[in-house]
């Protein structure tokens, strides 16, 4: 009864970072949930393989490439998921990169530049795009 109230059944959801680890995980989640759940990745064999993986196990899902730094793609990956589905009802701005083999004090502006791109960057093009659809 108690999981009927977080029920996600006919929800969409989007997941960034999908692809593996904690991002597959919450992908699998929400689709436990209920959710029919899209899975983005920058690689899409590995947005596909995971999405397969949910399908295997009943899980409405469909892997789609994205790269959460560039706002084009942002902005055509939301609108075509809500070209397909109506909306998308949660977004999961899991997609994330650390540079853990240079401690900050040896960092380059460029690989900071990178980990703002995708971590701070991402979060936002995400939130806009898919937000949008959501108010």
């Amino acid at each position: 009864m108690v999981l009927d109230k977080f029920s996600l059944k006919g929800k969409v959801a989007a997941v960034t970072g999908g692809g593996q680890g904690i991002g597959a995980a919450t992908a699998q989640a929400l689709g436990e949930a209920g959710a029919a759940v899209a899975i983005l990745d920058l690689d899409p064999a590995r947005a596909e393989a995971s999405a397969g993986w949910l399908r295997d196990r009943g899980i409405a899902a469909e892997g789609l490439p994205l790269d959460v730094t560039s706002s084009r793609d942002v902005d055509r990956v939301a609108a075509e998921l809500e070209r397909r589905h109506g909306r998308v009802d949660v977004l999961v701005n899991n997609a994330g990169i650390a540079i853990s083999e240079v401690p900050a004090e040896k960092m380059t502006d460029e690989q900071w530049r990178k980990v703002l791109a995708v971590n701070l960057d991402g979060v936002f093009y995400c939130c806009r795009a898919f937000g949008r659809g959501m108010l």
